[in-house]
């Protein structure tokens, strides 16, 4: 909504600092509308800057330009603007409370369809509040506080002695009380204060409340009570930065600004981060493509610590192929001993499950029609998904084979088209794929064809028990390769299928296990890291960083 010019001011103040050495950074997928003064705002003549709410004004206000004057921007740079046009936002125009039912019981604010001046506007609430005039309070919080303190816009107050995300600690340590067993993995998580991270996940945008994203939502809430969490930073294995990433990066960004100010508050702040260069620390990148795309901005910090990732993608200097060698010049988005793949989170899957899992394999055989099978974009650009796509298409034009299943875009019953066939193409897109987490979980062997892209949990999963992994290369073959499968081996795939597909859900509850794939991966990078078989990157020379 459009917002008073003092609340830009304050929000710029707010989410640009500077680091260690002075230099300024803003973080933040708004912050470019902040920094060049391009989002439009209003001032009330003659209140003081504490009282500029962000209350739309009313008619009578805009009626009188001695009361209100609308902005360009929020710098003095800024020049006069019509209100008509500062309050139009997007699809719609912004409307004082008083035009919305009840107020929104103020506890939102006020929309109208765009260029509607008059009628009756629809309420947005603010977070933590739902119904048609926001009058129901909703707990948006992590544990919904376990039991323990007050939601207020995704924020715990907590009764004493409890603190931490969720109300999920009560004791603190003193430094180096204990130290880290070589047997018993824990892990500490930084307690930040929301300046330096923030989960703004149910944030109004074209990319809000997209699901697919949330999965590290899904382990933060399972890590708070999990027997693998230390209260106690002395006796930890590995340090979880809760970095909130995707509230600042959003699905295309790389939050490189968020993520320098993050890691030089810890560097400077906590004991830890020196011990290893930082290579004992972790925190999610989950936008589409990683860490792709990270290493403009505080290259020599980022470079350092474990990321969890939804994209594998890994090629080495002098690389040349449809997907570009991105990230760091030595392993490109991926560092295969260091970083972690691990799923995205697909709503679907804890029904799908289910479903699939009250089947036995004689049963699920009997079920399948076709011989493979695909639905989705293909896209002209050769990047989207490495040419796997556009390759395939043109080849199964040409054949024209009964027993492929291929469909360019939706199709009605996907689960159920993905259950009926033996094989399922599991591609990857723009960056990650959704395709291999629904094939498993579906009850289909999937045929992975990602060039140079690790999978989730490719380091402790037996990938060549449930899965057919091929390269482009093996494209012009493909017929010959399924159909070459036997009866026997391809039972056994799809019963190592039913085996794994619980490790690529999230719904722990519905027997999803994708938060202990994922500890265990960080298990296993821990015992890289011990074995030394990365440097700190920060201390090379630039050259062979």
């Amino acid at each position: 909504m459009t917002k008073s010019c003092e609340c830009l001011r304050r929000c710029q103040a707010y989410f640009c600092r500077k680091d260690s050495k002075g230099q300024e950074f803003c973080e933040g997928w708004l912050m470019g509308d902040f920094v060049n003064n391009r989002r439009a705002c209003y001032e009330r003549e003659g209140v003081s800057p504490d009282e500029q709410y962000s209350a739309i004004p009313e008619p009578e206000e805009l009626a009188a330009p001695s009361k209100v004057k609308c902005m360009t921007g929020h710098t003095k740079e800024a020049v006069p603007l019509e209100c008509s046009e500062a309050l139009q936002q997007g699809d719609g125009t912004n409307a004082p409370v008083s035009a919305c039912p009840g107020n929104c019981n103020h506890n939102g604010y006020c929309t109208r369809g765009k260029g509607q001046t008059e009628g009756r506007g629809q309420c947005r609430c603010h977070r933590g509040w739902t119904g048609a005039e926001c009058e129901t309070k909703e707990n948006r919080c992590y544990l919904k506080c376990n039991g323990k303190g007050e939601c207020t816009d995704q924020f715990c107050k907590c009764e004493p002695p409890y603190f931490s995300i969720g109300c999920s600690r009560s004791t603190v340590y003193p430094t180096n009380y204990t130290r880290p067993s070589p047997v018993d993995f824990k892990i500490y998580m930084y307690e930040l204060n929301t300046q330096y991270a923030y989960d703004n996940s149910y944030w109004f945008g074209w990319q809000g409340h997209d699901p697919i994203y949330v999965g590290y939502t899904k382990f933060m809430e399972q890590f708070l009570l999990s027997s693998v969490r230390t209260e106690d930073p002395s006796e930890a294995n590995l340090f979880y930065i809760p970095s909130f990433t995707y509230s600042y990066s959003t699905n295309v960004g790389t939050a490189e600004e968020h993520i320098h100010l993050l890691l030089d508050h810890i560097k400077h702040t906590y004991p830890y981060w020196n011990r290893t260069g930082g290579r004992d620390h972790f925190l999610f990148v989950p936008a589409d493509r990683g860490a792709c795309h990270i290493g403009g901005v505080g290259k020599e910090l980022i470079f350092d610590p474990i990321k969890i990732v939804h994209f594998g993608m890994h090629t080495l200097p002098g690389h040349k192929g449809p997907f570009p060698h991105h990230g760091h010049p030595t392993y490109g988005c991926y560092n295969p001993l260091r970083d972690v793949v691990n799923v995205p989170n697909w709503p679907e899957a804890s029904s799908v499950l289910g479903d699939t899992g009250q089947y036995t394999v004689d049963e699920l055989l009997k079920q399948k029609k076709s011989l493979f099978f695909f639905a989705g974009g293909v896209r002209p650009d050769t990047e989207y998904s490495g040419n796997t796509r556009q390759i395939l298409d043109k080849l199964l034009k040409e054949w024209k084979d009964p027993e492929f299943d291929w469909n360019e875009g939706f199709v009605g019953d996907y689960t159920g088209r993905l259950r009926a066939s033996k094989f399922c193409l599991a591609p990857y897109g723009f960056g990650y794929g959704m395709r291999l987490p629904q094939a498993l979980i579906s009850g289909c062997v999937p045929v992975i064809i990602q060039d140079h892209v690790f999978v989730p949990y490719q380091d402790i999963l037996s990938y060549e028990d449930f899965s057919i992994r091929l390269s482009n290369d093996d494209l012009p073959h493909i017929r010959e390769i399924l159909k070459g499968v036997s009866e026997e081996q391809y039972r056994q795939l799809l019963d190592n299928v039913l085996k794994v597909a619980a490790a690529f859900s999230w719904d722990a509850e519905r027997g999803g296990r994708a938060f202990d794939f994922t500890i265990a991966s960080l298990r296993r990078k821990h015992m890289n890291l011990k074995a030394l078989f990365y440097p700190v990157y920060s201390e090379l020379p630039l050259d062979k960083q």
